[in-house]
């Protein structure tokens, strides 16, 4: 629990350091990171890189615990903390490079998807850019969550290479090859020399990082979108075990999504108040929503990439695969489906920055917490997991509004618990909700893959406190022996 009156206090000197014009005290401002039980003081926006060491400096002399985020524009970063006072690094974001021979980025940490996209049109260049599905999320973000995206290049962890830091003492660090003076490959070869650390500055409060590198995939010469549906809830095992071969031997190489027929229905605009009843949707009804917009109980999206001549036969190899599943539909022209719905979803797989065509959480809500457990790329796990999840959320009167995406081997699922800003008891409920979800799911067998702003404590929980939890301590006092920093 923070102190108030210490975070006042370094707040003020805080301002005092940097100036009133990066400190942001407003009401409306402040709601954009507030949840149920944690709302910040104050906002700090350091412009560059001197002001940042300023402010770290003001705020650790003071006993001060800031939260930095990359970019709070758009509301998509939260507290953790009550008291906390934000770090909000939104006004560093200068595009610092972006090399379309070698295929890369290097970005300050307010860059958003929608500003890099913006770039490389305005200068033609013909690189894809993958995004976790909201065009106003920061680009480091991604990196530093270790959210998935659409593409091939899905895996925003494994696609970053080099990184810049600012430690708690106002260091800056850089890493792998940005750590030899005059490298000529910080953006190509991820680990340098010695022990490779890049790791420890996701998904953690060690450092705020202000320059993260990501490759970017080059436009291939071909591609074949598509989509499978399928009208069983059970059928959600059968897709999974023919996705699995095909994502090991990478024939289908993109982040490949399964969207639940509740979810889909919500990402085209629908609410829960459009149809009959109150409570859980049961399964025939979830059906039948989908089913009236051309959907299945589970719809499937993937993509191939390659040469001409290569791509027709990659197509005929997953058609005919997908295809023996009993009822599914394997769809190439998009004909039945919602076209806005369409465009969203083969653009997201192809390198297209666009909006979503609805808010999913305007399902029963305005907002939303999610569980984001992981299982193998394997139908009776997946189903396994499903079930598991799909009672919980039912015993805590909420639908299943999921979505899974399929990276390399494994599955990451997000299953989303919407609930109103307006209503305490209706945040309060989701939490308990995702709290059971974490739990359960532990006790299953499947760990979370990112803490809900928040949901931090629980779970950790569901994890090891002897041997990683003491590394991660003794890492954190090591850079950051006064707890400058606090996570969300």
């Amino acid at each position: 629990m923070t102190d108030q009156a210490r975070q006042m206090a370094a707040l003020t000197a805080v301002e005092a350091a940097i100036g009133a014009a990066a400190v942001d005290r407003t009401p409306q401002a402040l709601a954009r990171f507030a949840i149920s039980g944690a709302a910040p003081l104050g906002i700090v926006l350091p412009a560059d890189e001197t002001q940042l060491a300023k402010a770290l400096e003001a705020a650790r002399t003071a006993g001060g615990v800031l939260q930095p985020v990359c970019n709070g524009a758009h509301g998509l970063e939260k507290a953790g903390l009550d008291k906390v006072i934000i770090l909000d690094l939104q006004r560093m974001n200068k595009i610092l490079e972006v090399n379309e021979a070698l295929a890369y980025c290097l970005v300050e940490p307010g860059v958003t998807f929608r500003q890099l996209d913006a770039h490389i049109k305005e200068k033609g260049i013909k690189l894809w850019i993958d995004h976790c599905g909201n065009p106003d999320a920061s680009v480091a973000a991604s990196f530093v969550q270790r959210q998935p995206g659409y593409t091939p290049y899905s895996d925003h962890f494994l696609m970053q290479c080099g990184l810049e830091v600012m430690l708690a003492d106002g260091k800056l660090v850089r890493t792998g090859m940005g750590a030899m003076p005059k490298s000529t490959c910080w953006q190509l070869f991820k680990f340098g020399y010695g022990p490779w650390v890049d790791g420890l500055f996701t998904q953690s409060d060690f450092a705020v990082p202000t320059k993260v590198g990501m490759w970017m995939m080059p436009q291939p010469p071909a591609h074949q979108t598509f989509m499978v549906t399928v009208p069983k809830e059970d059928q959600l095992a059968d897709l999974l075990d023919v996705l699995g071969p095909l994502k090991l031997n990478m024939v289908v190489a993109n982040g490949v999504a399964v969207g639940s027929a509740l979810h889909e229905t919500a990402l085209l605009g629908k609410k829960r108040g459009d149809y009959d009843g109150k409570g859980p949707m049961a399964a025939s009804a979830v059906a039948a929503a989908g089913e009236a917009l051309g959907l299945g109980h589970w719809n499937l999206y993937g993509a191939l990439y390659g040469l001409p001549g290569n791509v027709p036969i990659l197509w005929d190899m997953v058609k005919g695969a997908f295809s023996s599943i009993s009822g599914a539909r394997v769809i190439a022209d998009g004909k039945g489906i919602d076209p806005r719905l369409w465009a969203w979803r083969m653009g997201a797989m192809t390198g297209v920055v666009a909006d979503a065509p609805a808010f999913v959480p305007a399902w029963s809500g305005d907002q939303a917490v999610a569980a984001n457990p992981v299982s193998p790329v394997d139908g009776e796990e997946a189903m396994r997991l499903y079930e598991l999840s799909r009672d919980i959320c039912a015993k805590h009167e909420f639908d299943y509004l999921g979505e899974t995406v399929a990276i390399w081997r494994s599955a990451n699922h997000r299953q989303l618990l919407p609930f109103s800003t307006a209503q305490s008891e209706s945040a309060a409920l989701a939490r308990a909700c995702a709290a059971a979800l974490i739990a359960g799911q532990a006790e299953a067998g499947f760990g979370q893959a990112v803490a809900e702003p928040g949901m931090r404590e629980a779970v950790g929980k569901t994890f090891e406190t002897k041997g990683l939890s003491t590394l991660h301590e003794r890492v954190k006092k090591a850079l950051d022996p006064t707890a400058l920093f606090a996570s969300a």
